[in-house]
């Protein structure tokens, strides 16, 4: 029975980091189609803050009791970023702007404490979080070289799609190292059903 509440567990804190990640991966592939004209309006942009900061709590108070610092971290980081989403009136662009660099801060160190402590598909997950969680952090104040003179169209856009790719990269790799424990179920009805196959 103890064994069958901690999987559940596991499964809904999985679930929760795999929301979490989703919603500030959804805003940098939503970065990389600005150009199709598609924006979130506020009402869409609110609810989603509301959506991945509470899955980041979730997230933050399992670490929390398994003493995961590297969990902690990137509930933090989707927690920060969340809060960019959110209308904030006159401060809106100075707390974002500083919320945001946190964020970003705090996704790489997520990153560099995973490729230390893992091995194997989890290392090579914790290099691509940290790597293009470095291509966000800078690629953002590289944005402002668009407004110097003589800048082309492609040189712009480039600036415009390279921290959003980061920015989607980092946070789509960040919840497949989630999403072990919610497909752990399926490995082991299908490991059941061929074992008890009659032909194999």
């Amino acid at each position: 029975m103890g064994s069958t509440t901690t999987n559940r567990q596991e499964q809904w804190t999985a679930l929760a980091g795999v929301v979490a990640a989703l919603a500030p991966a959804f805003a940098g592939v939503l970065g990389l189609v600005v150009y199709a004209g598609w924006y979130l309006e506020p009402p869409v942009r609110v609810a989603g803050a509301v959506v991945g900061g509470i899955a980041a709590v979730v997230v933050a108070i399992a670490a929390g009791r398994r003493r995961d610092r590297a969990a902690v971290g990137f509930a933090v980081s989707v927690m920060c970023f969340a809060l960019t989403w959110l209308p904030l009136g006159g401060a809106s662009f100075a707390v974002g702007s500083i919320l945001a660099l946190a964020s970003q801060a705090l996704l790489i160190t997520f990153g560099v404490m995973v490729l230390r402590r893992s091995t194997g598909a989890a290392r090579a997950a914790g290099w691509v979080i940290t790597v293009a969680g470095a291509v966000w952090l800078v690629g953002g104040p590289a944005i402002w070289l668009g407004t110097l003179p003589g800048v082309s169209q492609d040189a712009l856009t480039l600036l415009f799609t390279l921290p959003a790719a980061g920015q989607a990269a980092a946070f789509l790799t960040a919840a497949l190292l989630f999403v072990g424990p919610l497909l752990r179920p399926v490995g082991d009805g299908a490991r059941y059903l061929w074992s008890t196959a009659e032909v194999r």
